[in-house]
């Protein structure tokens, strides 16, 4: 993996990682979710590097390894919106630096960058519009939404066992 020393580094490493999964056998996908809901596995930071593809989350496991690796406080988020047999989701860091707070985003390509605001909840529900724009949420109703931080999973798990173990964490109202 790349050696890292700032945000800015972290977000000139991530260049040229493309949406895409790895499955249970380790076969990789790129730009389809054909199969994805059965038989994706969350990848480790070498395996997103070495496969240069990832979906939020495994970007997100990328990010995590190097916001810790430059002592950066951060944390990472799990938004969901329950929509009748469809559920939304998205992953993604917040870190916090001289007082405001910052969404670290690269897999969401119209939004890709680090996002200044004066406080989490300008962040969250920033993000929460973007995320009912990008998913073409005309009507959602904000019952269905939750928004959880969650700590590090284990690798290799699939979408189910990735769902609730984001749905752990700490459930986050805006």
């Amino acid at each position: 993996m790349n050696q890292v020393k700032n945000v800015i580094d972290i977000l000139n490493s991530l260049e040229g990682i493309e949406y895409g999964w790895m499955d249970i056998e380790k076969n990789t996908h790129i730009n389809t979710d054909k199969g994805y809901k059965k038989n994706y596995v969350l990848s480790s930071p070498e395996e997103v590097v070495k496969n240069s593809l990832g979906t939020c989350f495994d970007l997100v496991e990328l990010e995590r390894s190097y916001f810790k690796s430059i002592g950066a406080k951060f944390n990472t988020y799990f938004m969901i919106y329950y929509e009748s047999k469809k559920m939304f989701t998205h992953t993604f860091v917040v870190y916090e630096e001289n007082e405001k707070f910052y969404w670290f985003e690269y897999s969401w390509a119209n939004n890709k960058g680090i996002h200044e605001y004066l406080s989490l909840y300008d962040l969250l529900t920033d993000v929460r519009e973007k995320f009912k724009k990008n998913n073409n949420l005309k009507f959602m109703d904000l019952d269905y939404l939750c928004v959880y931080k969650y700590k590090k999973p284990k690798y290799h798990i699939g979408l189910k066992d990735l769902y609730k173990h984001c749905e752990s964490g700490e459930n986050v109202i805006i």
